[in-house]
């Protein structure tokens, strides 16, 4: 029974309550499964800090300091660890791809490999600010010469501009996955 209060009448009254208690909803779900993501996105910045940085081994912040004030208070022990790096683009690309064997190809796919869960991440994150590939290639250049100048001053490992390359090409390539395969799923889903 349609009853008619004023101009509106009590079943639009009803869909527009039933309209607001969906939209409440919808927002406590989106506020936490955006709080899921964030705790997904700092867990997978540690595990890069892990791989990258750290090599796999616990995180031991008096030798990490050891190491920064050595290279701090030695310039020229920095100057010689950047020099063992590689500064010019598409050098060990190059290099690996002449030579390619079972390390070589690891190396490369790993680089890419270990950034693409970053586009992916972020394309879900900031989905309905409709973020762009060139963003997150951006988010990931950042945060790859970030770890690879952390690799510098800590003195491990060495800075490669390759890896720069590598890990943002992954990060482009996690968004694309997201817009192909996950954005038509999730407006099948909604």
């Amino acid at each position: 029974m349609n009853t008619k209060i004023g101009t509106v009448t009590s079943t639009e009254i009803k869909r527009n309550v039933n309209d607001k208690i969906n939209d409440r909803e919808g927002k406590q779900w989106g506020h936490l499964s955006n709080l899921s993501l964030r705790a997904l996105l700092v867990l997978y910045v540690y595990m890069l800090v892990k791989i990258i940085l750290l090599k796999f081994h616990s995180v031991d912040l008096a030798f990490l300091w050891g190491r920064l004030m050595s290279g701090l208070q030695q310039p020229s022990l920095l100057s010689q660890w950047l020099d063992t790096g590689n500064l010019v683009p598409f050098r060990e690309i190059s290099r690996s791809l002449h030579s390619l064997n079972d390390h070589n190809l690891y190396n490369l796919l790993g680089n890419v490999a270990i950034f693409m869960p970053l586009g992916i991440l972020l394309g879900l994150m900031f989905n309905h600010e409709g973020m762009s590939g060139l963003k997150i290639g951006g988010y990931a250049f950042f945060l790859s010469l970030g770890l690879e100048t952390a690799q510098l001053l800590f003195m491990i490992g060495q800075f490669d501009v390759d890896d720069i390359l590598l890990n943002t090409l992954g990060g482009c390539l996690g968004f694309i996955i997201y817009r192909i395969m996950i954005v038509p799923f999730l407006r099948t889903s909604s």
